[in-house]
């Protein structure tokens, strides 16, 4: 006998610590990215993100906070690393969650 995979169950389960991080005085969080909406596939190249991906995808994980943090001065080199210490947060390069995701 099979039993049904509750893709449901599964996702309220897979919940992970948010990466917090502060800016100017404010505090962020983004969600571990293998929890953002599976549309943003359609946008980015996860196995090899461009500037223009990684754009986009911290603008998908900071959700309604990205205005406020877009309109804070940031250096090119400070978005990278904070890029990396998401990646770090999540333990794996985004272009491997998908592969991991299994696991």
């Amino acid at each position: 006998m099979s039993t049904t995979f509750n893709l449901d169950v599964w996702v309220r389960e897979a919940k992970r610590e948010p990466f917090k991080f502060t800016l100017a005085d404010r505090e962020y969080a983004m969600p571990f990215a293998g929890e953002l909406d599976k549309k943003i596939l359609e946008a980015v190249n996860i196995a090899s993100p461009s500037a223009t991906d990684i754009s986009a995808l911290l603008r998908a994980g900071l959700g309604t906070q990205w205005a406020d943090f877009d309109e804070q001065p940031l250096p090119l080199a400070a978005l990278g690393e904070l890029f990396r210490q998401w990646q770090a947060h999540e333990g794996a390069p985004l272009g491997e969650l998908s592969a991991s995701a299994d696991s």
